[in-house]
C-alpha cells in the first residue's frame, strides 16, 4: 500500500511534528509513504521524519491556486463579476502545470495534512491520483469555514476529513447544506508519543543554573502566538507578588523584534530570553518550571501535550478550540481569558506559591498525557481509513 503525505511547507511547527507522527504511524500500519513539500524553502523538519519516505520538492504559486480567489467575492461588490474571469485562467494555469504529474505515482491514499490552500487543492484536483482521499483540519471544521468559507468546497471534493474537536459541526452542517452529507469527518487527536528521547541530564542541570525556576513557552513568535500577554504577565507578577522569574521563549518569527521592543519597554529585556528554534527542546522542557501558552486560537497545541509528558505543569489561555479538549476547566492546568495578563499572572502565582497545586498538575498531566498515546491514536486512525467513503 502506498500513501502520500501533502504539506504546504515543513519548516519547524506543531503541525509539522504532528505530521512526523503520522508519517511514522503510516509506516507501521503497513504504507509506503511519500512526502510532499509544497514550499521547498521550508525544510527545517525534513531530517525528523522517517528515512523510509520519500520526499518530493515542487513549488505551486498561490496563482494557479483557483478557490484562492473565491475570497474576492466575499471583500468586494464586484468581486462577483471578476471571479468567474480570474477562475477560468487559474483553473487553465493549474492544469497545465499539472501536466508534470501525470507519470507520478499512484496512491492509496492522500492526505492534505497542512490544512492550507496549496496543499488541499494538491489533493483535491488530483495533481496526484489516490483511491481514498483524505484532509486535515488542525482545530475544528467551524474554525475554518469561519477563516474562509472557500475550504468547504475543498474539503467536499475530498470528502474525507479528521478535525480535533467537533464543536460547531451541527452549526455547519444546517447552514452550509452543500456539505451535509457530502463530508465524512471525524474526530482524532493528536498524537504523541509518551516514552522520553534521550535528553543530556549536563544540559538540563545547565539550563536549569543558568536561568533559575524559568517560565516557558515554545511556539513561533508570531502574532497569533500572543506572547506579548506573557511578557506582560510577567511584569504583572513583579509588580503586583514580588516574583521575578525568568521567561525563555523557544522559537523564532516575524514578531521577535516587536517582543524584543515590548520587553524593553517594560524593563524586562534582561529577563525575557530569546533563545531561537531548538532541536534539544526536551532539555528545556525538563528544565523549566512552569509551561505558559499564550495563543489566541489553536487546533491541538501539541506543545501542551509534550510539557505534560516531561512532568511540567501548565498555565494557560483558553485558545479554543483545543486548549479545552487538552486541559478542560482547570482539570489538568490552569487556564486564563485570551489576551488577559492579569489573570495569567494570578494563575502563575498560585502555581509557584502553592506547592501542593503545583505537584497535583504535575501529575495529573502525566496521566492526561497517555489518552493522546502514539498507539490510542493509531487505532483510531486505522479505523478511519478503513471507513473512508
Amino acid at each position: 500500500m502506498k500513501a502520500a503525505m501533502v504539506f504546504d511547507g515543513l519548516g519547524f511547527g506543531g503541525i509539522e511534528r504532528v505530521g512526523k507522527n503520522y508519517a511514522e504511524m503510516l509506516i507501521e500500519l503497513g504504507y509506503d509513504v511519500d512526502i510532499y513539500n509544497l514550499k521547498p524553502g521550508k525544510r527545517e523538519m525534513e531530517d525528523e521524519y522517517p528515512e523510509e519516505c520519500n520526499i518530493y520538492h515542487y513549488s505551486i504559486p498561490d496563482i494557479m491556486l483557483p478557490d484562492h480567489y473565491l475570497l474576492i467575492v466575499k471583500r468586494w461588490r464586484w468581486g462577483k463579476y471578476l471571479y468567474p474571469v480570474i477562475y477560468f485562467f487559474s483553473f487553465v494555469l493549474m492544469s497545465t502545470f499539472k501536466l508534470r504529474f501525470i507519470k507520478h505515482k499512484k496512491y492509496d491514499l492522500a492526505i492534505a495534512f497542512s490544512g492550507h490552500f496549496r496543499d488541499l487543492s494538491f489533493v483535491a484536483y488530483d495533481f496526484i491520483k489516490s483511491k481514498k482521499k483524505l484532509c486535515w483540519l488542525h482545530g475544528s471544521l467551524i474554525d475554518y469555514l469561519l477563516v474562509s468559507y472557500t475550504y468547504g468546497d475543498l474539503y467536499r471534493r475530498i470528502k474525507n476529513g479528521v478535525c480535533l474537536s467537533e464543536s460547531g459541526n451541527d452549526a455547519v452542517y444546517n447552514s452550509c447544506r452543500y456539505l451535509n452529507g457530502k463530508l465524512n469527518i471525524r474526530k482524532i487527536s493528536n498524537p504523541i508519543k509518551t516514552e522520553w528521547p534521550e535528553f543530556d541530564s549536563s544540559s538540563v542541570a545547565s539550563l536549569r543554573e543558568k536561568y533559575g525556576k524559568y517560565l516557558l513557552m515554545v511556539g513561533r513568535l508570531d502574532e497569533d502566538k500572543d506572547q506579548a500577554t506573557i511578557i506582560k504577565a510577567r511584569k504583572i507578577l513583579e509588580t503586583k507578588y514580588g516574583l521575578t522569574p525568568k521567561v525563555v521563549f523557544v522559537g523564532d518569527g516575524t514578531e521577535k523584534e516587536k517582543l524584543r521592543a515590548i520587553a524593553k519597554h517594560e524593563g524586562l529585556e534582561n529577563e525575557i530570553i530569546f533563545v531561537g528554534k531548538k532541536n534539544d527542546v526536551e532539555n528545556y522542557y525538563l528544565s523549566a518550571h512552569i509551561f505558559v501558552h499564550s495563543s489566541k486560537a489553536e487546533g491541538m497545541p501539541m506543545t501542551l501535550l509534550e510539557s505534560m509528558k516531561y512532568g511540567l505543569p501548565i498555565v494557560s489561555t483558553e485558545s479554543l478550540p483545543g486548549v479545552r479538549e487538552i486541559l478542560g476547566l482547570d482539570e489538568y492546568g490552569l487556564v486564563c481569558n485570551v489576551g488577559d495578563p492579569y489573570g495569567m499572572a494570578d494563575c502563575i502565582f498560585n502555581m509557584y506559591k502553592d506547592k501542593e497545586l503545583y505537584q497535583s498538575y504535575r501529575e495529573k498531566g502525566l496521566n492526561r498525557v497517555k489518552d493522546f498515546s502514539f498507539e490510542t491514536t493509531k487505532g483510531y486512525f486505522a479505523k478511519c481509513i478503513r471507513d473512508m467513503i
